[in-house]
């Protein structure tokens, strides 16, 4: 009788130290699947911005969908109407007309108290030019000029992304500029046919409106060139990754929920610190900017693909995730499946009483044919 015992007793004692090997290779599994996640969250990162520089900054139609609204936004018309107004009561020197104009009327005997009588005057004008000026921005007209100078001017901007200027657009140093000398043109000739004569003086000058400015501008250039240069294998590495991380995994639905929340938890602090760095890239704005809200609103504008794909990507990965979860032993998880099972025979038990089952006839239907 002893030696069924000692079988017994020695048979699990045996088996023991064979069962330690096969936990240590299971997290070993899960380690991995865990690192394959942690790259891929990684680089799904810089996959989405490789992919938004290409597609949206460095093709020359979606560039212009891009930009376009900035054209119809009232902050960015307001912004430009101010710059070239002022552009227009400088060049057109209103001042020194109005000083002119106060000497020649006390010479000619008018009193003292003239000199202020013009800068009303002054001011008056200066709003009618700012008046005509946003009435010029605001019209569609500009807005189409605004699409085709864009159009135009998109190899300038890949010269601003790699260095140098082109045309319109120029980037030194840290910031990017638009010359708005053309839409100067168009304002001069406007004035002019609205009755405001002076504005005939004004010469064909360059008007360098600052976008966007940065210190970190030649690093960017740098990225831009290198997620130019990845855009189109690294979303598949991305996805192989993944793959490779549920395979990996001991348990794959498991590995499936992991992964869903990953991408889900790691796209979510991508957003954060998007928006961290737009304010941090407003607040340290250089004062040679015009405005700061345009800024912001260009900024915005540009980014709205890249923040509404990364939106839908965290959508997408925790729905995989609530997948995964649902399909598991759970008791929750079962008693939802169980739920969803008898609201669906219920459902369809209430179509049979009502005749409406697709492919069945109508209760009653053949019996009244055969009355009939």
């Amino acid at each position: 009788m002893t030696v069924p015992v000692n079988a017994g007793v020695d048979g699990p004692r045996a088996e023991a130290p064979r069962a330690r090997p096969g936990r240590a290779a299971r997290a070993g599994r899960w380690l991995g699947a865990v690192a394959l996640l942690v790259v891929a969250v990684v680089l799904a990162v810089a996959s989405i911005t490789a992919v938004f520089v290409r597609e949206q900054l460095l093709d020359t139609d979606r560039y212009v969908a891009t930009v376009a609204p900035l054209a119809r936004d009232p902050v960015v018309q307001g912004a430009i109407a101010d710059r070239l107004a002022r552009e227009v009561v400088t060049r057109a020197d209103l001042a020194g007309l109005a000083r002119e104009a106060a000497a020649w009327l006390r010479a000619e005997g008018a009193p003292p108290a003239v000199d202020q009588l013009l800068p009303p005057a002054v001011s008056g004008v200066e709003s009618f030019v700012h008046s005509e000026v946003l009435g010029m921005v605001r019209t569609e007209r500009f807005a189409a000029a605004w699409d085709e100078a864009n159009r135009v001017a998109h190899d300038d901007l890949r010269a601003v992304l790699t260095g140098g200027s082109s045309g319109a657009v120029a980037s030194a140093g840290t910031d990017v500029t638009v010359d708005l000398g053309a839409v100067l043109e168009t304002v001069r000739q406007h004035l002019v046919a609205a009755g405001f004569t002076l504005a005939g003086q004004i010469p064909r000058v360059s008007v360098p409106f600052t976008v966007y400015s940065s210190p970190d501008l030649p690093t960017i250039r740098r990225y831009v060139t290198w997620l130019d240069r990845v855009a189109t294998w690294l979303p598949w590495l991305v996805l192989a990754l993944l793959a490779g991380a549920v395979a990996l995994a001991p348990d794959r639905r498991r590995g499936l929920l992991l992964a869903g929340l990953s991408v889900a938890v790691g796209l979510l602090l991508a957003r954060g610190g998007m928006a961290l760095a737009r304010d941090h890239y407003l607040d340290g704005l250089s004062p040679g900017v015009d405005s700061r809200e345009v800024a912001a609103h260009v900024l915005d504008t540009v980014t709205r693909g890249v923040r509404e794909f990364v939106t839908l990507a965290v959508a997408v990965g925790l729905l995989v995730a609530a997948g995964a979860w649902l399909a598991g032993p759970g008791r929750l998880p079962v008693g939802l499946r169980q739920l969803v099972t008898r609201g669906v025979d219920a459902a369809g038990a209430g179509l049979d009483r009502a005749g409406l089952r697709p492919g069945r006839p109508h209760a009653g239907g053949p019996a009244r044919r055969r009355a009939a």
